[in-house]
């Protein structure tokens, strides 16, 4: 994403218990709570978006660099950890680790590991990102 490039806004709607509904560039994206904590599980923790987001950032990267280089992708996956952390809660850590399905030359695991590290989600969360939240009520109908 360009610096100062906005998107449309994703829509989030309540859709009863602990679930939520995203729209996002007209995809529907389900999130709730598992059920230890009140939710269905009918599908992930806000928390655990960010993993998500981050590790398919890191394999669409990876991906990309094999493809322009002819190396073997069949079989890759990326494992995302998020290790908590308190005061505020929050994700403290996450550990990625990228499984390539084939042993590479030594040159082209460096410049994975760079390649990887440069996808936006990775610098979004090493580099921050300010968070303005405004909350808006609608005026009284007559």
């Amino acid at each position: 994403m360009a610096a100062g490039h906005s998107h449309a806004p994703m829509i989030v709607t309540h859709e009863g218990g602990m679930k939520y509904a995203v729209e996002i560039r007209g995809h529907r994206l389900v999130v709730d709570q598992p059920e230890r904590s009140g939710g269905r599980d009918e599908g992930p923790m806000p928390l655990e978006l960010l993993g998500a987001a981050l590790g398919t950032c890191v394999a669409l990267y990876v991906q990309r660099y094999c493809a322009t280089r002819g190396l073997p992708t069949d079989g890759m996956r990326v494992e995302v950890e998020q290790i908590g952390a308190q005061n505020p809660p929050r994700i403290g850590e996450f550990k990625v680790r990228v499984v390539m399905p084939a042993e590479l030359p030594e040159h082209h695991m460096a410049m994975l590991e760079r390649v990887a590290r440069s996808c936006p989600v990775h610098g979004t969360l090493e580099h921050g990102a300010h968070v303005d939240i405004a909350l808006e009520i609608p005026a009284p109908t007559r």
